[in-house]
């Protein structure tokens, strides 16, 4: 058997050299601090083989008196803590007791305050949802305001008493209200004038197409031989141009054959357009109507009168072709204005060929 070092142990295991319970009634079965250090040296005890008689005994011996030394050790302290156990098991009956009775009444008040928690976070979730209600009550309100076109604050409207509020928003809507009436009487006005100038427009075309027609019949009448131009509404603005400017002469019917006056010279051509009569647009009478012609006063007047309305109806002709000549428009008013333009246009030709005829 090797030598055993001995080992110190820590202060710790002093303990069984104090005065306690514990350490007098382990001293009273010899399990004292000296037994302890003395079983140390069979500490790294070994066996050569199974033919060390002697190394087998050793161990065996030091193995045993250690399990002795243990069981009593064992036996001692349980039977020293037995009335410790009943202590204990006293203490927390004791314990078990209070604490249970203690528990059912701060348990009720722990449900309580968790009840009025929970109550006070519902009334916190009540409050902002209410807020927000409000809020989108009074966004809703500006948003009314402003669309009736009156700028509010939520902050003013808030302050405001509900009747207060009212009677403006009342006042709002009547404005608006007017406003949208006024601009829907606007429009419909608008529409039924630019109908009527159109209805008009129709009514002026078809009364120039008759007048147009009666022109040439009359123009007929003073001269059988001259073509007269036919309606230039649907010609070119060159070719009307052209011919009107076409110089036409007129012979009037007492130049023919069989007058019902007394003969006359043929008469000289007569320029309708005017630039090629050498007076400025202006037309002559022939010499033969001065007053030493054979031709009565009367006739003669006649006469005049004739070659003033066929000159003036050319002219009423030439007025007529200056809706050609308007410009094409792109935005609704100034089309507009396009059409009571040409209204005035041929209302100005008519005026002149009605006017020609009460000569």
């Amino acid at each position: 058997m090797n030598d055993v070092e001995f080992v110190e142990l820590p202060e710790t295991a002093t303990m069984l050299e104090t005065g306690t319970p514990q350490a007098i009634a382990l001293g009273k079965e010899n399990v004292v601090e000296s037994e302890l250090k003395a079983i140390e040296r069979y500490r790294g005890l070994t066996i050569a083989g199974v033919d060390d008689v002697q190394g087998i005994k050793l161990v065996s011996d030091a193995r045993k008196y250690c399990k002795k030394l243990r069981t009593t050790a064992e036996r001692i302290c349980k039977e020293g803590r037995e009335g410790a156990i009943k202590e204990q098991k006293l203490w927390l009956t004791v314990e078990k007791y209070v604490v249970g009775r203690v528990s059912v009444v701060e348990k009720e008040l722990v449900t309580e305050e968790e009840r009025i928690e929970t109550l006070r976070e519902a009334q916190k979730r009540e409050a902002v949802r209410l807020a927000k209600v409000e809020d989108d009550r009074l966004q809703g309100i500006c948003n009314e305001f402003a669309q009736l076109g009156v700028m509010k604050a939520k902050d003013e409207i808030r302050s405001m008493e509900p009747g207060t509020l009212e009677a403006l928003l009342s006042e709002a809507r009547r404005e608006k209200a007017e406003k949208e009436a006024a601009v829907k009487r606007e429009a419909e006005a608008r529409e039924a004038e630019v109908k009527g100038l159109r209805d008009e427009k129709r009514v002026v075309e078809e009364q120039a197409a008759a007048m147009r027609l009666r022109i040439a019949e009359l123009e007929a009448q003073l001269n059988p031989t001259v073509t007269v131009p036919a309606p230039m509404m649907d010609a070119e603005p060159q070719e009307c141009i052209a011919k009107i400017e076409t110089p036409v002469v007129l012979s009037h019917p007492l130049a023919n054959d069989k007058p019902r006056l007394p003969a006359l010279p043929k008469l000289p051509a007569v320029p309708l357009h005017g630039n090629s009569s050498g007076n400025n647009g202006t037309i002559s009478p022939p010499a033969l109507l001065h007053d030493n012609s054979t031709v009565s006063r009367t006739d003669r007047e006649a006469i005049l009168i004739g070659q003033d309305k066929a000159a003036l109806k050319s002219f009423a002709l030439q007025v007529d072709v200056l809706k050609k000549y308007l410009p094409m428009c792109g935005s609704k008013k100034a089309a507009g204005l396009n059409e009571v333009i040409a209204g005035q246009i041929i209302k100005f030709s008519l005026f002149i060929t009605k006017k020609s005829e009460e000569l």
